[in-house]
């Protein structure tokens, strides 16, 4: 399916993102380090711009690659038992509830963006980091997830009708492929 494939691929870029700012990390933290203890003079602005830039990319920006994966926890000991319709249904329900709660948090992500962006919100400290910069990562890793949980709503929908229209979807295959063998 197209869209899979091109909603995979912006994950699979925003993941990449988030290993470019985990990387940024351990060389601002390694450089910081060396700053304090061998010059004692360490970074001021060290902690503003990993506290709010690059863990924040680093979470949200693998959100939905994440759950593409199922790298996610998740407690499938009732799963385990349910049968391929009843387990379509609980996801379903799972992917329905993911989508509101993270549409919300995009929707105010946008919101608190936007107002950052027109009141040109800034950091007080060392440098006048653009808070603005910070609150986009929100919105832009949630409605990644969300575009993949509706996916998800689809594969689910589909798969209590008894059909399997994205077989790449592990959960879709592994149900698809349990009503085959019943």
């Amino acid at each position: 399916m197209r869209i899979d494939k091109t909603l995979t691929a912006t994950e699979r870029a925003a993941a990449l993102v988030a290993v470019g700012l985990m990387l940024a990390i351990m060389l601002v933290v390694s450089a910081d380090v060396v700053m304090r203890y061998l010059f004692n003079s360490p970074f001021a602005w060290a902690y503003d711009l990993i506290a709010l830039y690059l863990m924040a990319g680093v979470f949200y920006f693998v959100l939905a690659d994440a759950h593409r994966q199922h790298a996610h926890v998740s407690i499938d000991i009732l799963q385990e038992r349910m049968g391929p319709r009843l387990r379509h249904g609980a996801d379903l329900v799972t992917a329905l509830v993911g989508v509101t709660l993270f549409s919300l948090i995009a929707y105010i992500g946008i919101e608190r963006t936007w107002e950052s962006f027109n009141n040109d919100e800034v950091l007080a400290g060392t440098i006048a980091w653009p808070m603005w910069l910070s609150s986009i990562i929100v919105p832009i890793g949630s409605i990644l997830l969300v575009l993949r949980l509706m996916l998800q709503v689809v594969v689910h929908l589909a798969g209590l009708a008894g059909r399997c229209v994205l077989p790449a979807d592990d959960t879709a295959r592994a149900s698809h492929s349990e009503e085959i063998a019943q």
